[in-house]
């Protein structure tokens, strides 16, 4: 499995509990080796002594869990009245990691499209958001796994992502001289390249 993956979609099956505990436990006993490597007190000191099961299970259940939980369920509706405008949705609060250091990059996303003969509820858009962001990757990836998505559920006539974060393997590490830099990626497909469009949908970020 790639950094950006999905464990069900590479191996055809969930993650069974017994094996989430059995990794867990496994990367616990690893970063307790890393920790003691680093010459930290693993045995009596208070505030380290849990960390190893503590960050086992945050790279499981939350930072990575894109990569173990299975597709959200997104519920489309026909376009009964033809809609044809722009739909957009923004900010979504984004929090992902990037695959390089494995620390953090947060910022907002922003979606949107232009129906054919689908609609989708808002909710699930950000739920799209949330199921890519928990991986480790990096940032023009997620970018254009969030837009393959949208085209592949609603089929639009257009889709556009946008994406700004705060990346802090530039912040809290390296030369450390960037700490208001963002990263900034789009993709835009179909309809919403066309110039009216574009310029509607990054008025609207700008808003």
């Amino acid at each position: 499995m790639k950094a950006n993956e999905n464990y069900i979609e590479v191996n055809g099956k969930e993650l069974a509990d017994p094996d989430r505990t059995e990794m867990i436990s496994g990367i616990s006993t690893h970063f307790k080796d890393i920790l003691t490597l680093l010459k930290f007190d693993v045995e009596t000191d208070q505030q380290i002594v849990d960390t190893p099961r503590r960050w086992a299970k945050m790279m499981v259940n939350e930072l990575c869990s894109g990569c173990y939980s299975p597709e959200p369920k997104i519920t489309t509706f026909d376009n009964t009245n033809n809609y044809d405008q722009m739909v957009f949705l923004g900010p979504i609060e984004l929090k992902s990691m990037c695959s390089h250091h494995f620390k953090s990059f947060i910022g907002n996303c922003y979606i949107s499209y232009v129906a054919d003969k689908k609609i989708v509820g808002i909710s699930k858009l950000a739920r799209i958001v949330k199921w890519f962001m928990r991986r480790p990757q990096i940032q023009e990836e997620l970018t254009k796994q969030i837009a393959d998505y949208l085209e592949k559920v609603l089929v639009p006539q257009g889709c556009a992502v946008y994406i700004e974060a705060t990346h802090l393997c530039m912040v809290a590490r390296g030369i450390e001289e960037n700490q208001n830099a963002k990263m900034i990626t789009s993709d835009l497909r179909g309809c919403l390249k066309n110039a009216d469009a574009k310029q509607e949908f990054f008025s609207m970020i700008r808003k």
